[in-house]
């Protein structure tokens, strides 16, 4: 066989081997799980299973805030919420309520923003529970379906109580209505004689004595308040460990139903 002819034959099977030979991605492509896990990769994502939303919700229950040893109750140096040392409250022009709280605001408000933020990550797990949970209507059964309505129902439950209950109380600390007012007018003269007013405006509650009444009622009510969201988070996780012992249940007498 001449070379040309011999260069020819070499030239055809690298064609053909190229030819035969898959892209990853092509590859990846033909297995939808695994091409599902090489993009979670890529983006950087990791799907939380329902273990692991139970186990978080768990960590958050760690996290509620106590109730301060001194029930919120002010110091020697505090007065109506104003210290001593910026204690310039009576030059101020903002408004003051007639009846102060009689609670340390500044202690009130420290624990009702930390509280919020375990509210927080809480509303932002329960979001993670539909893609823990999914599996297309037709490879579920009728069991794992009405697991999956009661898991639902509590978790939707369990939100409106802290809605309802404990979220406005925070809010009403934590941002209360404001409202914009002169704080003072500067009046300068020009040297042709004209006169220029120049006005600062300052933020100012728009009702002071209910903002109080908002503070006390939290310190009050703060043993309760935190009663009331420990006692939902622990519904909760004892609903996931009676729906994840259901499933495995369901698993055992249905090959559709589904397993973590």
């Amino acid at each position: 066989m001449s070379s040309t002819a011999k260069k020819r034959k070499a030239d055809t099977n690298v064609h053909a081997a190229s030819g035969n030979k898959k892209h990853p991605t092509e590859s990846n492509a033909d297995d939808p799980k695994t091409a599902r896990a090489t993009f979670h990769a890529e983006v950087g994502y990791k799907q939380l299973s329902l273990q692991d939303i139970h186990d978080r919700i768990q960590a958050l229950c760690r996290r509620v805030p106590e109730i301060p040893e001194s029930n919120f109750a002010l110091s020697n140096h505090t007065k109506n919420g104003f210290t001593e040392k910026s204690g310039d409250a009576a030059e101020s022009t903002v408004p003051l309520p007639k009846n102060p709280c009689p609670y340390d605001k500044e202690e009130i408000r420290k624990w009702a923003a930390s509280l919020q933020i375990v509210i927080e990550e809480f509303n932002l797990l329960v979001s993670c529970v539909s893609p823990a949970t999914y599996i297309w209507g037709t490879d579920r059964s009728g069991a794992a379906e009405q697991n999956l309505s009661l898991l639902s129902g509590e978790l939707i439950r369990s939100q409106e109580q802290i809605m309802a209950r404990v979220t406005p109380r925070l809010n009403d600390v934590l941002a209360p209505v404001v409202t914009l007012v002169t704080d003072k007018t500067v009046t300068k003269k020009l040297p042709d004689g004209t006169e220029v007013k120049q006005n600062y405006f300052a933020t100012t509650l728009e009702d002071p004595e209910y903002v109080d009444m908002c503070f006390t009622i939290l310190a009050r009510n703060a043993p309760l308040l935190r009663q009331v969201l420990l006692a939902n988070y622990d519904k909760l996780l004892q609903s996931i460990e009676d729906y994840l012992a259901a499933q495995h249940k369901d698993s055992q007498h249905d090959a559709r139903g589904f397993v973590y």
